[in-house]
C-alpha cells in the first residue's frame, strides 16, 4: 500500500506493537498529555469487524467485508473513540465474536486499504494540534512520514496479563490461558502479513515496556517526544 507523497499536515507519532503490548493505553495518555487526537487503529478494525458481523457479512470474505465498509460511517473520535454511523461503540469492540473475526477482517488487503484511507483524513480535521496513533502497522504504513514512530515492545507473559485485565474490565469473563493462546496465534498470524507485519519502522525507536509503570513510561515518551519533535509539543 502506498504512502502520500504528500508530508503530514500536522505532527504525527505512532507507537505500534503486538497485542497486549500496552501501546494503546501508552498512546492514549500521550495524547492527552499533548492535547493532541488520538487514533486507535486496532479499534477501526474492530469497529469495522463488529458492523459486518451485525450486518450478517462473512468476515471472512473480502468482498462482503469490502461491501459492509462502503455502506457505512466510520469514524473516530478525539479520545479514540469509534461509532459507526453516529452510534458509539464501547464494550462491543471487546466481545469474543469480534476477537475471533478481526483478524480475519484485516487480513483483506482491500479493506486494509479502505481503512487506512479513512484513518489518514484525520490529518486535516481544522484545529487540531497533532494525532498519536497506534497499531501494528502505524508507523510503517499508515503514517510512514510521521514525526516520531515508536515500537513497544513486551513479553508475551506481560501481554497477556494486560489483555485478561482489559477483557475483564469490559466484562468479558475468559481463561488466562486462553488469552496467552489466543495471543501466541495472533502474534504468528501477524508477522505472516508481510509489509504488514508488526515491527520497528524505518528511522524508529525501540520502547521497553515490561518493567515500568504507565505514569512512569508516558513520562519517558514525553522526554522522547520533547527531544525529538521540541519542547513546544509537551506542556507543562
Amino acid at each position: 500500500m502506498p504512502a502520500s507523497n504528500l508530508s503530514n499536515p500536522v505532527s504525527v507519532i505512532t507507537l505500534d506493537g503486538l497485542s497486549g503490548s500496552g501501546k494503546s493505553t501508552l498512546a492514549r495518555l500521550l495524547a492527552e498529555r499533548l492535547g493532541w487526537v488520538y487514533l486507535d487503529s486496532g479499534a477501526w478494525y474492530r469497529a469495522a469487524t463488529w458492523a459486518i458481523l451485525q450486518a450478517g457479512g462473512n468476515a471472512s470474505n473480502s468482498n462482503e467485508s469490502l461491501a459492509v465498509l462502503s455502506t457505512i460511517d466510520l469514524q473516530s473520535h478525539h479520545g479514540g473513540e469509534m461509532s459507526v454511523d453516529g452510534a458509539m461503540l464501547g464494550n462491543e469492540l471487546r466481545t469474543p465474536e469480534v476477537d475471533s473475526a478481526v483478524a480475519e477482517v484485516a487480513d483483506h488487503l482491500a479493506v486494509r486499504a479502505e481503512l487506512t484511507t479513512r484513518m489518514r483524513r484525520l490529518l486535516v480535521t481544522p484545529g487540531i494540534a497533532g494525532v498519536v496513533a497506534d497499531g501494528r502497522d502505524a508507523g510503517t504504513v499508515i503514517f510512514p512520514d510521521a514525526s516520531l514512530k515508536i515500537f513497544v515492545e513486551a513479553s508475551l507473559q506481560n501481554r497477556a496479563k494486560r489483555r485478561h485485565q482489559q477483557m475483564q474490565d469490559a466484562g468479558v469473563a475468559i481463561d488466562p490461558t486462553a488469552v496467552s493462546t489466543a495471543l501466541g496465534e495472533r502474534d504468528q498470524r501477524d508477522q505472516a502479513r508481510g509489509e504488514f507485519a508488526p515491527r520497528l519502522p524505518e528511522g524508529g525507536v525501540m520502547f521497553e515496556n515490561n518493567s515500568i509503570d504507565v505514569e512512569q513510561a508516558v513520562g519517558c515518551l514525553l522526554e522522547l517526544v520533547s527531544a525529538t519533535i521540541g519542547n513546544q509539543a509537551v506542556r507543562d
